[in-house]
């Protein structure tokens, strides 16, 4: 009868270790996003850098800069920005591949986080961007690229 136990144990042991070398694979594989939940993240941030733009653009009119050439050169910035989305967006849709005009767009950002909260600009500017960075870092992170940001 004691072999029956012990032969029962290791065959538990057995089973429970082959289970550990499955589950975490498993777990790896639903951490991956598909080709179109990316599409779909990308489209997200293409059309909220649009709107963005439009509430950044009145942000600055009450702004210290406003009228002046920096205030054109940051306006530039946020075009451009929208711009590298929406490129970023069409890029994927035709290649499944990104992570070039993502780190592109990823450094626009960074430069524009800085500014935002250089100027000081109002909440309503400040929740849209912040909606924008947190699309932007689930994109980056589904190319396995580290979006750092620093608003000192």
């Amino acid at each position: 009868m004691k072999k029956n136990y012990s032969a029962l144990f290791y065959c538990c042991i057995a089973i429970l270790a082959g289970l550990a070398t499955i589950c975490p694979v498993s777990v790896h594989a639903q951490k991956r996003v598909s080709d179109k939940d990316v599409e779909a993240l990308m489209k997200n941030l293409k059309e909220d850098s649009k709107s963005f733009r439009e509430t950044f653009d009145n942000a600055l009119k009450k702004s210290a800069i406003r009228r002046t050439s920096q205030e054109k050169d940051v306006k530039g910035l946020v075009a451009s920005f929208e711009k590298q989305t929406d490129s970023m967006f069409s890029d994927f849709k035709k290649t499944k591949r990104g992570d070039v005009a993502v780190e592109t767009t990823i450094g626009s950002a960074q430069e524009i986080e800085r500014l935002i909260y250089n100027l000081q600009l109002d909440a309503k500017t400040l929740s849209e961007w912040q909606k924008i960075r947190a699309e932007l870092d689930r994109v980056s992170n589904a190319f396995g690229i580290n979006a750092p940001y620093s608003h000192m």
